[in-house]
């Protein structure tokens, strides 16, 4: 039965000491001396290389998803050019009356309206003829990263008789120009 007793006070805990004593006691326990490193060698390189998978498929993952917004957006630049601007110029040189309410240009949003005239440098699709362009807008435009992004990526169509104008923003809702002709020369202005 002693035995028992012996064996039934050892399952619980010792009873708290006091003072400094258990403040040791408890500092060993938690922190002992003889700590292995946790991160060796392997698990740190393995971590390394997730860390990298991870921010290669987020850097993949974005690259596709813009890549394909990026040609739909083209696609539609390429029809509000061809279906809607290019056939209201030829209406109007046919000698066509001018629509009072103008067109829309619907899309893409955020895009621009650009004109490309004499003196002027201008894409490789408009070289030596004034032409208008769809294309993404550039803010800091410099060595002529207006032109090559319309090269890649914007739609341009050649009017011989284009009068230079403003560049005009084509909004979410889609923006109304009107397209004239004053003096023998194509004007296209926002409405």
């Amino acid at each position: 039965m002693k035995n028992k007793k012996n064996e039934f006070a050892h399952s619980f805990p010792p009873a708290r000491p006091q003072g400094k004593k258990f403040y040791s006691q408890t500092r060993l326990r938690l922190f002992p001396k003889n700590c292995k490193g946790f991160l060796l060698g392997e698990e740190t390189l393995k971590i390394i290389i997730a860390v990298i998978g991870i921010v290669f498929l987020v850097f993949l993952l974005t690259s596709v998803y813009f890549n394909l917004t990026g040609a739909q957006d083209k696609k539609y630049a390429d029809a509000s050019m061809n279906d809607i601007l290019i056939k209201e110029v030829a209406r109007i040189n046919s000698g066509a009356e001018v629509k009072p309410e103008g067109i829309q240009i619907p899309n893409p949003a955020g895009w621009d309206l650009l004109s490309f005239v004499q003196g002027d440098k201008k894409p490789n699709s408009c070289t030596g003829q004034n032409c208008v362009c769809i294309c993404q807008d550039i803010k800091l435009d410099f060595f002529d990263r207006q032109i090559k992004n319309c090269d890649d990526k914007g739609v341009c169509s050649v009017i011989a008789n284009l009068k230079k104008f403003d560049k005009i923003k084509i909004e979410n809702s889609g923006t109304w120009i009107s397209v004239q002709k004053i003096n023998d020369e194509i004007v296209i202005a926002k409405k």
